[in-house]
């Protein structure tokens, strides 16, 4: 991987009415030329700063920011070759489409850097590049909101930056046109080969489009890698609680080597993993077990056992709340709709995926 963007101990505190926190606290981050990279995280855990930092619009309290090798800590915004989607769209109301696209590249023009038939040429390019060349000549309010964010998308793009960094840009287009920017970034991404900085706080979003994801909390990176390893192999409670929908249930290990993990709950059962965790013997850990790596069958058929608290059907399967006998917590499955049903208050055994199931610390 050929470094593009590296965060070299990065901080920022903002003082607010005499009481100062830092919203983002230590990042360190590499990421590679060409990578689409995605900051996770909730509200107020500093992802957003930390883009902004990345763009030049905040300069940070301390730490490094790189890009290529050279630092930038302090370049100006216009000299970063950047450029950033917002979710607000801020396209201008009184120009056309084709002109909203064109304007980054009519005020270099001003520098002699392109003539007017360069710049119809390359609007129209881009244009067809988020499919609304039919739509040049409209204005910002006669589109729906996923072409106003096409526009943006084109006008960010148009310039040919290496970097482009999106902030929320999905945000306020509803769920169905949220998928279909999913796939037009995906596909974008990939014919430009350009390097994506995204922030979101939507996981199915981060996991669907991103190379790696950084899950942030707190203003620090709590895990940084691909979507499958943050998914399958969270390294904290946090992230594993975080992604996906996990049920993390309070264990001890009983066995820990190179083939496994066996670990015991409160309430006397035992589960056996094939995951290779860096325990040891007589240490608490996190189960985490996710809805779809366990399986409901009678008593007596699996390895840990409870009742039936509730169930919902969801469609294409029945997902059922279960309570883990002896208090020791409670859990999800879910169930094709085609397999017998469980009732309410049915005793039941679950199966664990042995592969799956993962161990976290804190």
């Amino acid at each position: 991987m050929t470094p593009g963007i590296e965060l070299r101990d990065l901080r920022k505190r903002f003082d607010d009415h005499g009481s100062s926190a830092w919203a983002v606290d230590g990042v360190n981050m590499t990421i590679g030329r060409g990578q689409f990279v995605t900051l996770l995280g909730p509200s107020g855990c500093g992802k957003t700063t930390t883009l902004r930092m990345i763009a030049g619009f905040e300069l940070p309290t301390s730490g490094q920011i790189f890009r290529d090798g050279i630092e930038i800590t302090d370049q100006p915004v216009n000299d970063r070759g950047m450029r950033m989607v917002f979710q607000d769209f801020a396209l201008f109301p009184n120009m056309s489409v084709a002109a909203n696209v064109a304007f980054g590249l009519r005020t270099r023009r001003m520098k002699g850097r392109f003539s007017d038939e360069e710049i119809r040429r390359k609007t129209d390019q881009y244009l067809e590049l988020v499919h609304l060349k039919g739509h040049a000549d409209k204005r910002p309010h006669q589109l729906s909101g996923g072409q106003k964010q096409r526009v943006s998308l084109a006008r960010a793009l148009i310039t040919d930056p290496d970097v482009v960094l999106f902030d929320e840009p999905l945000g306020s287009l509803d769920a169905h046109l949220r998928k279909v920017m999913q796939v037009e970034l995906i596909r974008l991404h990939r014919e430009l080969n350009k390097t994506f900085i995204y922030v979101t706080h939507d996981q199915d979003e981060a996991m669907a489009m991103s190379d790696a994801i950084a899950v942030m909390h707190g203003g620090r990176v709590m895990q940084f890698g691909s979507p499958r390893d943050i998914y399958d192999r969270p390294t904290s409670r946090y992230v594993a609680g975080f992604v996906g929908h996990a049920h993390i249930v309070d264990t001890t290990v009983l066995e820990s080597n190179a083939n496994g993990v066996v670990v015991r709950l409160s309430n006397g059962e035992t589960v056996s993993l094939t995951d290779p965790a860096e325990v040891s013997p007589g240490q608490d850990v996190g189960l985490m077990l996710r809805a779809e790596d366990l399986s409901l069958s009678s008593p007596g058929e699996g390895e840990i056992h409870g009742v039936v608290a509730d169930s919902l059907y969801r469609g294409e399967y029945v997902e059922y709340v279960i309570e883990l006998n002896g208090d020791a917590g409670v859990v999800h499955a879910h169930e094709p709709t085609d397999k017998t049903a469980f009732t309410h208050g049915s005793p039941v055994a679950l199966k664990v995926n042995a592969q799956k199931a993962h161990v976290v610390g804190g």
